[in-house]
């Protein structure tokens, strides 16, 4: 009986040696959350820049397919790996995981007052939001996401243009 209460005390300790070092390393990451904070109150897809707190529109596979078509300023948020493989034709690379090294040669290509589309690889792809929210924080205020990212774009059979920005 000894042996199992013994075995019980590590368990817990184990718990909470565990748990003190995962809150130490969330505080000091750079996406770290804050645990104790209550989630914002907005709604899933926001219908309008002002509505959604993070500074952008989330738009589907067709408002995504006529802002392309319009020659609008896209951003690829993936790895210049991925975005040599395969990207939405006319995008720059700019890697959200990279942007303090990539910032320097993108930013200068756009412009404040034009309507930027930002993508990753798919829905399940938080890229293109962080890197929204670094824009927006950078003043630029016409910010769309396409949640559907790259998955969605090619699985709909849409024109893929392939290697490095030109």
């Amino acid at each position: 009986m000894k042996k199992v209460w013994i075995a019980v005390a590590e368990a817990v300790a184990l718990v909470i040696v565990a748990s003190i070092v995962a809150f130490a390393f969330n505080s000091r990451s750079a996406t770290g959350i804050d645990p104790f904070k209550q989630p914002a109150k907005r709604a899933a897809v926001p219908d309008t820049l002002a509505a959604q707190s993070g500074g952008f529109k989330v738009i589907t596979l067709d408002e995504a397919r006529s802002f392309v078509a319009g020659g609008g300023r896209i951003i690829d948020a993936r790895t210049k790996t991925h975005f040599e493989e395969g990207h939405i034709p006319g995008a720059l690379n700019l890697d959200y995981y990279e942007l303090q090294k990539e910032m320097d040669s993108v930013l200068p290509l756009l412009s404040k007052d034009e309507e930027i589309m930002v993508y990753c690889e798919g829905v399940n792809c938080e890229a293109s939001e962080l890197l929204s929210k670094e824009l927006y924080a950078m003043g630029f205020t016409k910010l769309l996401v396409f949640k559907g990212g790259f998955e969605e774009w090619s699985a709909a059979g849409m024109k893929v243009e392939k290697g490095g920005q030109q």
